[in-house]
């Protein structure tokens, strides 16, 4: 019997991320000049909520048995993130749709719930690190060392933010135009582009 998640098909994992990426991709831009973006935003977290509930219900025996399993392989650090990950994708999709549905109350921005599924993530991406090359449950050393710089690197991070609170209100808005609406940025963008090339080619 084939093992769960092998793939026979001559099909390579690089074709099949370009493919999803051109529809998507595609998809959403040709909407975006039709469909206003908190719109398109909207439907895209639905989307995204749908696509990660699947994924868990999926992973979800696997992850289970991984759970429980008293000698775990290499394979199932990996389900067990995967599932953790996903698990905190659909709450944060979820929450962005509740967010705006409900008119996008600032207080709502803080509440405690929010910790969770960071958290999950976080969880998420420390299985994802510890898993190649785990060897009888055993974590390589160079993995040890690339998670612990990790971690180093966000305590610094969340210091200096905490410590010194920096104002990027400015750049933000200073960016608002291209953020907005990126599509007509984009488009912008070739279009004097493809003027500057005529004119030096005359």
């Amino acid at each position: 019997m084939m093992p769960r998640y092998d793939d026979a098909s001559p099909e390579t994992i690089k074709k099949q991320i370009v493919f999803a990426t051109i529809v998507l991709v595609g998809t959403v831009f040709m909407l975006n000049f039709f469909v206003p973006n908190a719109d398109l935003i909207l439907a895209e977290r639905i989307f995204q909520a749908s696509v990660a509930a699947t994924v868990v219900v999926v992973y979800w025996p696997d992850a289970r048995a991984a759970w429980l399993s008293e000698a775990p392989e290499r394979g199932d650090y990996l389900i067990v993130g995967v599932t953790i990950g996903w698990c905190a994708t659909f709450c944060q999709a979820m929450f962005s749709v509740i967010f705006r549905l409900a008119g996008m109350p600032m207080w709502f921005t803080n509440i405690d719930a929010n910790s969770l599924w960071i958290l999950m993530s976080a969880i998420s991406g420390v299985l994802h690190i510890v898993a190649p090359g785990a060897v009888d449950g055993v974590v390589p050393r160079r993995n040890r060392i690339v998670l612990g710089m990790g971690m180093g690197v966000a305590v610094m991070g969340i210091c200096i933010v905490l410590w010194t609170r920096p104002d990027i209100s400015d750049y933000v808005e200073a960016s608002r135009f291209v953020l907005e609406d990126t599509a007509s940025w984009f488009l912008g963008l070739i279009d004097r582009a493809s003027a500057g090339m005529r004119a030096w080619f005359r």
